[in-house]
């Protein structure tokens, strides 16, 4: 924890333009908090600091002017609360927590042209709740707090701030500096704090930044709460030799796994021996936060503009002002060089190459990667019930609501009983050995790849010794034999990613990532190999599905549509097709229904095992650093699995059309075309096949979306429009058409 936490508050006019200049202060001064006004930013705008995190409030007009942002540490513990934004007042707020409660740190900007009053001002500090601390640029002016005059806006602001039990923290000094000499400089940036003693604070000027405002920096001496670093085993200084060593020692063999029980404790017992055998062995690495170190030649400029500043301040005497100048273009020109020099020195390392140094492996495409990638911060969630989830527990929860409603099967058809059928004849799964296990290991575990809840990761794994390999081998024949998968390989840790150009603040604006176990994943594969002979073999996966199957691909599927589309067209005929859309195809699977297909399809141990593997399936969601509680997942396949898609095959093999038409699909991307002399012909033909398509859709509770699907008539002729429905219930028309990330004309 810090001990004490320094907010620095300052007009930039102007964010972008001070960015490098800013870089340097926050890191010599080491501010924790920094609040702006006026960054004159838009929602295209982007900025980032090293070391920091930020979060800004933009003019409702989306032009460049006025704006309000608050720069915070990224290792201190918080959380962005509601952005207030209006034309009159652009708010942004963050709570921190200190050891005895929550504060809000709010950084407000008031344009000078907007007449404030008492009410809103109320509205404002009522938002913010009963305790805070905000910062900002108010354009309210009263002798209270040391301005030179008193306005009617300061008036106001007095009396909201004395109606509310609030304090006003100033240096007294001006903030403001006109390079007008006609007007005078005043204060006009200041703190109002809320139930937080004046006694923890100390309050100073700054004159290093330069904008026509000076900035003030308050100090509160409070406990503020670091975030914990992120939880992990390994990293680059483990003893691999020594983690070897202790897990052996840790490990028994000679333990019966001769039921579920006794499979569950033994997969329990393993997991916690190879964590802790990793910590054992790997030393602490103290977390360093980023930033930069700079060179005393920088420093030395800095106090000498700091002095001149103060000066000019002093003595208003345009030389004084001239050198003040000098030294802040000689200043900024110099961190310029120096950043500059810097990546110039960064770029000639970077390699492209597999090296035996890990640090600069690749260096040159994970640099392109990250400059790529925007910083994704996720602002407050409105839950069900229309409430704001703020800090990270409270967002965790509300995406877990929401998946766990949407790992829910169809409604639909729900009173009908699936038709009585005989199972396949038992054949056993044949065992594993652990050259099959060391192969599968070493040829297809990708070791840089995000660990599950349990944090073993593929690197991990690797590493492991003959005597663990030889555990691992032990429990998967064991989830073999007893037909049962353990339940710590069912538990999936989610993290929610947003979707492009959706609304943030809504839950289902995300996409999940689901990061299963390792060794779970290392069991699929070995079970995977065991089924693909058995499915091919069988032919169980019908020809028009192109899916997760060796030498097909979405060049292959595109082709033949367009084969048929190009024969009709040659021929003069009418090509009608219908793309369709299948609405959470993945995450909708009826588990009955598959069960009950699993059963007609595979040897009765194959089929018990996957089911096995379907129910009781778990998830939590992780929100940073914090964790929703298990949810159950009672409908889909496994996100993330190389079981998930086949099993999405086999549950959608007897996909039903008629023979007047012929379907394409790949997953759950379908589509269904017919030819025909004219369009009436053709569009009857799908007509029908759509008919047999959603009457088998509801028997096995896939829900399509029509407003989502497309029908689309390709032909040389001029053609009067004949619509195709599903449920009665007319597919959209158009000219083109999206199949396979391959656009279609007509």
């Amino acid at each position: 924890m810090n001990s004490t936490l320094k907010i620095m508050s300052w007009n930039a006019n102007g964010l972008l333009n001070h960015q490098l200049e800013l870089q340097v202060i926050l890191d010599i001064n080491k501010i924790d908090v920094c609040f702006i006004s006026e960054t004159h930013f838009t929602k295209q705008s982007f900025v980032k600091f090293k070391g920091y995190k930020i979060y800004h409030t933009i003019h409702p007009d989306n032009a460049a002017k006025g704006g309000s942002a608050v720069i915070i540490k990224e290792n201190i513990l918080h959380h962005e609360e509601t952005k207030f934004g209006a034309e009159d007042i652009q708010a942004t707020a963050v709570s921190v927590r200190t050891k005895s409660c929550t504060v809000k740190l709010v950084r407000i900007y008031s344009p000078p042209k907007h007449n404030i009053k008492f009410e809103r001002y109320k509205e404002l500090f009522n938002i913010m709740g009963n305790r805070f601390i905000i910062g900002g640029d108010y354009n309210a002016k009263h002798i209270h707090w040391g301005s030179r005059l008193t306005t009617t806006k300061g008036r106001e602001l007095l009396k909201a701030v004395q109606h509310h039990g609030c304090e006003v923290i100033s240096t007294g000094k001006p903030t403001y500096w006109p390079t007008d000499p006609e007007k005078v400089p005043d204060l006009i940036d200041l703190y109002i704090v809320k139930n937080i003693s004046t006694n923890y604070m100390q309050i100073e000027d700054n004159l290093e930044l330069n904008s026509g405002h000076s900035s003030i920096v308050l100090t509160l001496s409070e406990h503020i709460i670091k975030k914990s670093p992120n939880a992990y085993l390994v990293n680059k200084r483990t003893d691999w030799e020594c983690f070897r060593t202790t897990l052996e020692k840790r490990i028994n063999l000679a333990v019966p796994l001769q039921t579920e029980e006794q499979l569950d404790f033994e997969v329990e017992k393993l997991i916690n021996d190879i964590q802790q055998s990793a910590w054992q062995n790997t030393p602490e690495i103290k977390r360093k936060l980023k930033g930069n170190n700079y060179p005393k030649e920088i420093v030395e400029l800095i106090t000498a503009k700091r002095k001149a500043r103060k000066k000019w301040h002093q003595s208003r005497d345009p030389k004084d002002k001239n050198r003040l100048n000098n030294l802040t273009t000689r200043l900024r020109n110099e961190i310029k060089q120096l950043k500059n020099d810097t990546i110039s020195e960064f770029l000639r390392e970077l390699t492209s190459e597999l090296t035996n140094d890990h640090s600069t492996e690749y260096s040159l495409w994970r640099t392109t990667k990250n400059l790529t990638r925007p910083i994704m911060q996720t602002p407050p969630i409105k839950d069900a019930n229309g409430t704001w989830a703020r800090n990270n527990v409270q967002k965790a929860t509300v995406f877990a609501d929401c998946l766990e409603k949407i790992f829910l099967p169809n409604s639909i058809n729900d009173n009908e009983p699936l038709p009585h059928g005989i199972g396949q004849e038992c054949m056993k799964i044949p065992p594993v050995t652990i050259a099959e296990v060391k192969r599968e290991i070493n040829n297809n575990i990708n070791p840089k790849k995000a660990p599950g809840f349990d944090l073993i990761t593929g690197q991990i794994l690797k590493e492991l010794p003959r005597k663990a390999l030889l555990k691992v081998t032990h429990l998967i024949n064991a989830s073999f034999r007893l037909k049962y998968v353990p339940q710590l390989w069912e538990i999936a840790e989610v993290i929610m990613i947003p979707k492009p150009g959706k609304p943030p603040h809504e839950a289902t604006s995300y996409r999940p990532i689901s990061l299963l176990p390792i060794i779970s994943k290392l069991f699929e594969k070995l079970l995977l190999k065991k089924i693909q002979p058995i499915i091919e073999d069988n032919h169980l996966i019908p020809n028009h599905q192109f899916g997760v199957r060796r030498q097909h691909s979405t060049i292959d599927q595109v082709h033949r549509i367009t084969n048929i589309i190009e024969k009709s067209l040659e021929e003069k005929k009418v090509c009608s097709a219908i793309f369709l859309d299948v609405a959470q195809a993945f995450d909708k699977v009826w588990h009955e229904g598959l069960n009950y297909k699993l059963k007609m399809l595979l040897p009765a141990q194959y089929a018990q095992i996957l089911k096995s593997y379907m129910i009781e399936r778990y998830f939590r969601v992780k929100q940073e650093n914090e964790y929703s509680n298990l949810k159950r997942v009672r409908a889909g396949v496994p996100q993330g699995s190389v079981l998930g898609p086949v099993l999405y095959l086999l549950y959608t093999s007897d996909l039903r059309t008629s023979n007047e038409s012929i379907i394409a699909t790949f997953a759950d991307d379908t589509a269904i075309l017919a030819t025909g002399e004219s369009n009436l012909e053709s569009t009857r033909g799908v007509q029908e096949s759509m008919g047999e398509l959603y009457r088998w859709t509801v028997k096995w509770r896939i829900k399509l979306n029509q407003s989502k699907s497309v029908h689309i008539d390709f032909t040389n002729k001029r053609i009067e429009y004949k619509p195709v429905y599903i449920n009665n219930v007319i597919i959209p028309y158009a000219n083109t058409a999206k199949y396979l990330g391959m656009t279609l004309d007509a």
